[in-house]
């Protein structure tokens, strides 16, 4: 049998970059021109002196002085030589001495995505091919039930299916653009050995019990007519029987309908079921397709190096973390709560404010507001502390959200005195009343993994209506996939290493519930039944040891 799933279809445009860390003569002429600023400010350096200082042919510190450039630490001025000074960014490298990579960034060819409007799973084109209405015949073939519509795409789900070579990494994500909301995927369905085939491994886990059980439907109301049809013509063709013995006679040429033979059984196309017609509908791939066994199937592992720090449990260590995370940060914290009431966003508006003071970004989102509270007075409340901490500046620093988002997430996100991203990611609501059951969370790190918590955090501003500070995440995103391209190539390895996937909305309808050895899952989220943000809407993550003993 043939059942058809509902799909759209997105296009998403990106860029990919390759790269390499700065080279030791490009580090050492960049604190070289840092050093004759400090000298003589406004002459600079010249291509001549950095020659004379470096001693090296002039073609190699071209290169070096031409990367700095690109990279936008390094300005050129203008006079009777060209002289090099450094930009706000240079300056701000040289007293962190952070190395950035030397990266070429180029546009890659869109990528097109098919999203499930059933339970919202996501896959490349070419592992879902999909077919127009027209083809697919929904009159003729059973189709599961349309529950999510979705006019934009979580980033941080799309950065783990789009393709890159191999030394690449996803530098940018444009916003993907709906194309097409009318196509179907169909499947064929064998109820004896509750087999699928043409289905995305990744999306059986999630669809195949709605899958068989719109097939099991279909074929009963098939077998429910036929029976009905069947007792229907034995009641006619007794009728017919006692009225007229003998068949009515035929004009020549005529031939008798099966109706009107007594006792034949009408054939399936005379019972309306259409199950004629629907043989005619023909998807050739599926004759080969590799069936898929309900229960035997385990979706592709997207895990990525990480960092866990260590997991917190209750009041009190959230609490710390949250304190630790404001008093600490160099440039950003975000709180994603999945509730918020005025009196716990009150407790914590001294070290917001301490934070917003020192000129640190503090965005503050949540999932839904508790009994009593309403947006308005969140924001009225952090407008307040961010004016008190630093006056109108404050109102730039200190970003609530105005909109909830929806979303079960709770997330605490802040980068350390050296720049490097982390967070913290579980169920304990932080600005929120706490639940029945004690909060836990883990503390997590590395720059790839934070480059997807990054979009995630940017793809919850979406939700909240803020492209502004969404776009801001998408940056930080940037740098983060930046400074994993510096670590790879230096063949750096992350301090307590672990494999950790970051699971977002509906990609939670795929994941299995029950924990495999070794596993660790912490995470929240919420399940919307109607409206706009119907699915699953929450953040996750699945952590693992890469080697060494299981995770408790």
């Amino acid at each position: 049998m043939i059942v058809l799933v509902p799909v759209s279809m997105f296009n998403v445009n990106f860029s990919v970059a390759r790269g390499r860390p700065y080279s030791r003569l490009e580090q050492r002429v960049l604190e070289e021109i840092a050093a004759r600023a400090g000298v003589a400010p406004h002459q600079g350096a010249t291509l001549t002196s950095l020659c004379d200082t470096f001693r090296v042919h002039e073609r190699l510190m071209v290169e070096a002085v031409v990367t700095l450039v690109g990279a936008g630490w390094v300005a050129v001025t203008s006079g009777r030589e060209a002289a090099f000074v450094l930009t706000d960014e240079g300056q701000q490298a040289c007293v962190s001495g952070k190395e950035p990579a030397s990266v070429i960034v180029a546009p890659a060819a869109p990528c097109t995505l098919v999203f499930d409007k059933t339970t919202g799973q996501l896959a490349r084109r070419g592992e879902a091919p999909t077919v127009p209405k027209e083809q697919a015949r929904p009159d003729l073939n059973p189709s599961t039930a349309v529950r999510i519509v979705r006019t934009a795409l979580d980033e941080s789900q799309i950065q783990k299916l789009l393709p890159r070579a191999s030394g690449e990494w996803i530098r940018s994500i444009g916003r993907p653009r709906l194309v097409n909301s009318d196509r179907y995927l169909p499947v064929r369905v064998n109820l004896a050995d509750r087999s699928i085939m043409g289905l995305p491994r990744g999306w059986h886990q999630a669809l195949a019990g709605e899958i068989l059980t719109t097939a099991q439907t279909k074929k009963d109301e098939l077998e429910d007519n036929l029976d009905v049809q069947a007792t229907l013509q034995v009641s006619v063709a007794k009728v017919t029987t006692s009225a007229q013995p003998l068949m009515p006679a035929t004009a020549p040429g005529d031939r008798p309908t099966p109706l009107s033979i007594p006792g034949r059984r009408a054939p399936a196309t005379a019972l309306g079921t259409g199950t004629a017609s629907q043989a005619i509908v023909s998807f050739p791939w599926l004759e080969d397709a590799e069936p898929l066994e309900n229960g035997s199937v385990t979706p592709p592992d997207r895990s990525i190096e990480a960092a866990l720090f260590s997991e917190a449990f209750g009041e009190e260590a959230h609490q710390l973390l949250i304190t630790k995370a404001l008093a600490t940060a160099a440039n950003h914290v975000l709180i994603a709560s999945p509730l918020v009431n005025m009196e716990s966003l009150s407790k914590l508006s001294e070290v917001i404010q301490g934070a917003v003071s020192r000129g640190v970004r503090v965005d503050v989102l949540y999932g839904d507001t508790e009994e009593g509270t309403v947006p308005k007075d969140v924001v009225d409340l952090l407008n307040r502390i961010g004016y008190h901490a630093a006056e109108r500046l404050g109102r730039s620093l200190l970003k609530p959200a105005k909109e909830r988002t929806g979303s079960g997430a709770s997330l605490l996100a802040f980068d350390g005195k050296d720049g490097a991203l982390e967070a913290v990611i579980g169920n304990y609501a932080w600005i929120g009343s706490p639940g029945s059951e004690p909060g836990r969370s883990v503390h997590m790190g590395g720059s790839e993994f934070m480059a997807q918590v990054a979009r995630a955090a940017a793809g919850l501003w979406a939700w909240s209506g803020d492209s502004d500070s969404a776009d801001r995440w998408r940056r930080v995103a940037d740098r983060c996939q930046d400074a994993t391209a510096v670590s790879a190539a230096r063949g750096d390895r992350l301090r307590d290493q672990v494999l950790a996937e970051l699971v977002v909305d509906d990609e939670h309808a795929r994941d299995a519930q029950s924990l495999e050895a070794g596993e660790l899952r912490a995470g929240g989220i919420y399940q919307h039944n109607t409206g706009i943000a119907a699915g699953i809407r929450g953040i996750s993550v699945r952590i693992r040891r890469s080697e060494g003993p299981d995770l408790p």
